[in-house]
C-alpha cells in the first residue's frame, strides 16, 4: 500500500519477530529488526524508520525507556511508536501515551487490526510530513514576497524617483542652460540603465525562484559576450576612471545558456566597478581546465571579509551594501549569479583581501555534461 515505507520491530522474542514478519512482508514495507533497545536505537538513529513497532516487556531496557530516549532525541523524536503488549491496563496506557506513543497493539496479534493501526499511522505522519513541507514552502513564498515588495520600495523607488525630479529640473533649465541640460541627460541616461539592469535581474530572480526558467544550453564563445558586456559597463568605470582589461582567448568556449552567463558576467563586472576606487584596475580572463573553462573577474577594489562572502553563500540570506562611491545595489545580483551558475552545472568560488581585492570565478563545462 505505501512504498519506501520502513518499519522497525522490537521485540526481544524471536517468536514475535519472525510472525510479525511474515505478516508484513508481502505489504510492500521495508522491514528491519531489534531484539533490545539498545540496538533498536542504534537502528533507529542509522535507518530513520518511518514507524516503530516496539514491545514493552523487554529485558535490560523496556519499551518505555527505549521511547522515552528516542523522543528526546532531536533525530527521532517525530517517529510514530505503536507499543506491543500482551496487557492492556488503563495505567499502563496511560504512562505510554504520556511518554509519546501514538497507540497500543495487544498480543496475541490480530492481522487485521495490524494493518488498520499502523496504516493510519503512517498515512497521520505522510499528512504531517506534507503539512510541515507546504509550511516551509508558504514560509518561502512570503520570504520572496517580502523581499520583492522591499526591492520595489527602496531600490526601484529611489532611481525612479531621482529620474522624475530631474525631469522636472530639465522642464524649467533645458533652454536657459545648455550644459546643465547635457549633464542632466547623462545621468538620467545612466540612472536609467541601472534601473533597467535592477529590473532585469529583479524579473529573473523572481521567475528563478518560481521555476519558471527554461535552460537553453549550448557552445558559446566566452570572449564574444565578455566584450559586449564590458562595453555596456564602460560608461560606468569611466566615471570611476577604472581601467577594465579582457585577457581571454578567442577560441574558449564553454557549454552553457548564453543569456544566464551574460547575466552572470554583467553582474560580476558590474559588482567589481562598484567596490573598486577611483582609478583602480579589473582584469576579466579565463583558463582552461580538464572538463571545464574557469572565468574570473578580478579587481584591487576594497575587498570582503569573511563574515559577507559567508552571507553571499548562503541562500537565505539577504545582503546588500553601498560601494565606494556610495552605489546602491538591490542584493538580487550575486544570488541570481550563483543559482544560473549551478543552473548551468558550474561552480562558483570568491577569493577576497580586505583592502586589497577580489576575484570572482565560476567554472562551467566545456561540453554537454548529459551526453
Amino acid at each position: 500500500m505505501f512504498e519506501d515505507i520502513t518499519i522497525l520491530i522490537v521485540d526481544d522474542n524471536i517468536s514475535n519477530l519472525e510472525l510479525l514478519g511474515n505478516i508484513l512482508k508481502n505489504e510492500n514495507y521495508r522491514l528491519a529488526f531489534a531484539k533490545n533497545g539498545k540496538d533498536a536505537l542504534k537502528l533507529a538513529h542509522k535507518i530513520n524508520p518511518d514507524l516503530i513497532l516496539l514491545d514493552i516487556m523487554m529485558p535490560e531496557m523496556d519499551g518505555y525507556e527505549v521511547c522515552i530516549n528516542l523522543k528526546n532525541d532531536i533525530r527521532t523524536k517525530e517517529i510514530p511508536v505503536i507499543f506491543l503488549t500482551a496487557k492492556a491496563e488503563t495505567e499502563d496506557l496511560v504512562k505510554g501515551f504520556n511518554i509519546g506513543g501514538v497507540d497500543f497493539i495487544t498480543k496475541p496479534f490480530n492481522k487485521d487490526e495490524l494493518f488498520v493501526r499502523i496504516n493510519t499511522h503512517i498515512e497521520l505522519k505522510l499528512a504531517k510530513e506534507k503539512l510541515l513541507k507546504q509550511a516551509i514552502e508558504l514560509k518561502k513564498t512570503n520570504d520572496t514576497k517580502d523581499r520583492l515588495f522591499s526591492i520595489i520600495s527602496h531600490d526601484l523607488r529611489g532611481p525612479l524617483g531621482g529620474i522624475k525630479n530631474m525631469i522636472e529640473l530639465l522642464i524649467y533649465e533645458y533652454k536657459s542652460d545648455v550644459e546643465f541640460t547635457g549633464k542632466s541627460l547623462y545621468i538620467l541616461k545612466q540612472t536609467a540603465e541601472k534601473t533597467e539592469t535592477l529590473l532585469e535581474n529583479l524579473l529573473f530572480w523572481s521567475k528563478s525562484q518560481k521555476g519558471e526558467i527554461t535552460i537553453n544550453a549550448k557552445i558559446i564563445n566566452i570572449n564574444s559576450f565578455v566584450k559586449d558586456t564590458v562595453a555596456l559597463l564602460q560608461v560606468a568605470a569611466n566615471d570611476k576612471n577604472i581601467t577594465i582589461k579582457t585577457e581571454i582567448d578567442d577560441n574558449i568556449t564553454c557549454f552553457a545558456d548564453k543569456n544566464m552567463i551574460k547575466i552572470v558576467i554583467r553582474n560580476f563586472i558590474n559588482n567589481a566597478i562598484k567596490f573598486t576606487n577611483r582609478n583602480g584596475k579589473i582584469t576579466i580572463y579565463a583558463k582552461n581546465q580538464e572538463n571545464n573553462v574557469c572565468i574570473y573577474i578580478k579587481d584591487n577594489g576594497i575587498g570582503i571579509s569573511k563574515e559577507i562572502i559567508n552571507k553571499i553563500f548562503d541562500k537565505d540570506d539577504y545582503y546588500t551594501s553601498y560601494g565606494t562611491s556610495k552605489e546602491k545595489g538591490s542584493g538580487l545580483g550575486l544570488n541570481l549569479c550563483i543559482d544560473f551558475i549551478k543552473k548551468n552545472n558550474g561552480k562558483f568560488n570568491i577569493k577576497s583581501v580586505e583592502g586589497k581585492g577580489s576575484t570572482f570565478s565560476f567554472c562551467l563545462p566545456k561540453v554537454n555534461s548529459q551526453m
